[in-house]
């Protein structure tokens, strides 16, 4: 149907104009764009789209996603459930036989025994296979002794566990936990991928998630890079924003994209101790590590804000947070770019200035709500890890909104499930009640600034006359029951097709 009306249910969208949500009853599609939002235009005889009392919202974007990844991760593959060393080894016995054999996501900070992932089990199942577990962070890996032999990584690189005797136990961090797994993922036979991509994508419009911002990382050459881009054409029916994970705008520009960097690592995870951070882990030496120069920082910022191009980076820890911030200080001389919308990944151990300092410099922060759902709870893993009255402060998301900085929310799957309503959920539920948000901040996490991160509010993330229908039908009524509790996807719509559907 080329022209259709949308009725039977509450509709809401956000109208940038008066700063609030709007509710109405309806609107008119035509050719794939909302016409208008008075069903009194609808005309006679067309066709009637009936919510059936549904709730009708945006499309939700999720802005970051590590979708390949996603897609190797489920079912068999998909370690986030494992608790103990014993069921890590008997699920890693289960996995089936193959040439490569990948697997994701497990997690030793919810483990009971105190465990830790170890290649031995690995080695006694799959010793023919080149066999690889990465963790939920995806900042650390295990390999078996085929998977270590294929990577061939330098015997001085950072990041190589060794044991008493100095022979490598296969748990990789740093820069060889990256080598080793762009090297096996880059083996990986092509169809296997894609397969994967068009998993994750059916996973992602089933949840709501039509505007995915995925994370390329590590792919090496521009003709990798130009590939999978490329390949997301095939994936499904999503809309993209892939972002080139290297320090090079003007890539970013050849491609005709107006963003470049997300997943550019300042540093590394909190779970595997490789983020930087000015006070010392409680659980572990050290501060973690800075992976770039303070003039590389500043050089890779230049050039995008030269190039016109909104550059992103992966910061974590306060101390690379700090090196983000100085750098756009000296860079754009201390106030907001006039073109661009540069932004911060992750941003979860932020001080009140450095929130401060982001929100007058106009950067956008992409955060992950659900982090603190996973690990921020009284005893979690951030407590374990830096101590509770640091952990208290942590993914301050209502800091930041008070502040007046943006804030785009993703779920940095698979590291967390890819549901945007998971990531609302847990913007309201933060352990912290000072930083949580209410419902209609948190859906502007995943619409109307997401939109604006993507550089496409002109296009979508809102329902307006000329803009692209795309929509999520919801059970539930989030603004209306003030809750993400009970809410469902229950219809994906995209350019005025339904490309998802619940049963």
């Amino acid at each position: 149907m080329s022209t259709f009306a949308v009725t039977g249910g509450p509709c809401a969208t956000y109208d940038p104009s008066s700063g609030a949500w709007l509710r109405f009853d309806g609107f008119v599609v035509s050719d794939g764009r909302i016409a208008s939002l008075d069903l009194r235009e609808a005309g006679r005889d067309i066709p009637v789209v009936d919510l059936d009392g549904r709730a009708l919202y945006p499309a939700f974007a999720d802005c970051h996603v590590h979708l390949t990844d996603t897609g190797l991760f489920l079912g068999p593959y998909d370690f986030s459930a494992v608790r103990d060393a014993a069921s890590y080894a008997r699920q890693i016995a289960a996995l089936p036989r193959g040439a490569f054999v990948v697997g994701g996501n497990y997690d030793e900070s919810h483990w009971d025994d105190g465990g830790s992932a170890s290649a031995a089990p690995i080695d006694a199942h799959h010793p023919d296979a080149i066999a690889m577990l990465a963790r939920v962070d995806g900042h650390s890996c295990v390999l078996n002794r085929k998977a270590l032999a294929f990577a061939d990584l330098p015997p001085e690189l950072p990041g190589i566990e060794r044991d008493v005797d100095g022979t490598p136990t296969g748990r990789l961090f740093l820069e060889a936990n990256w080598r080793a797994q762009s090297a096996i993922l880059g083996a990986l036979p092509a169809e296997a991928k894609r397969a994967a991509d068009r998993r994750a994508t059916q996973t992602a419009l089933r949840e709501g998630a039509l505007h995915l911002h995925v994370q390329l990382v590590g792919l090496g050459s521009h003709d990798a890079y130009r590939a999978e881009i490329a390949a997301l054409r095939d994936a499904g029916a999503a809309k993209w924003h892939p972002k080139i994970c290297e320090r090079e705008p003007a890539f970013a520009r050849d491609l005709g994209l107006p963003y470049v960097g997300g997943d550019v690592f300042l540093d590394g995870s909190i779970g595997s101790g490789t983020a930087a951070v000015s006070e010392p882990y409680h659980d572990r030496d050290g501060c973690g590590h800075l992976m770039h120069g303070d003039d590389e920082v500043e050089r890779y910022f230049a050039d995008a804000e030269a190039l016109g191009i909104s550059a992103g980076v992966h910061a974590i820890g306060d101390r690379a947070i700090e090196q983000c911030i100085a750098a756009w200080e000296r860079v754009l001389g201390g106030r907001p770019s006039p073109r661009n919308r540069h932004f911060i990944e992750h941003f979860e151990i932020a001080t009140p200035a450095q929130i401060a300092r982001c929100a007058h410099l106009g950067i956008f922060l992409s955060m992950q709500p659900q982090f603190d759902a996973y690990w921020g709870f009284p005893g979690g893993m951030y407590d374990v890890r830096l101590g509770a009255p640091r952990a208290r402060t942590m993914n301050a998301l209502a800091s930041a909104k008070r502040a007046g900085a943006t804030l785009v929310g993703g779920d940095d799957s698979p590291v967390c499930r890819l549901s945007p309503l998971d990531g609302m959920r847990a913007a309201c539920a933060h352990h912290n009640a000072d930083e949580r948000l209410d419902v209609e901040d948190a859906l502007l996490m995943y619409t109307y600034d997401a939109a604006r991160f993507g550089h496409a509010e002109a296009r979508t993330g809102r329902l307006a006359p000329g803009l692209a229908a795309d929509f999520v039908v919801l059970d539930g009524d989030p603004i209306a029951q003030r809750t993400f509790e009970g809410v469902r996807v229950a219809q994906t719509w995209s350019d005025g097709t339904c490309v998802a559907e619940l049963r």
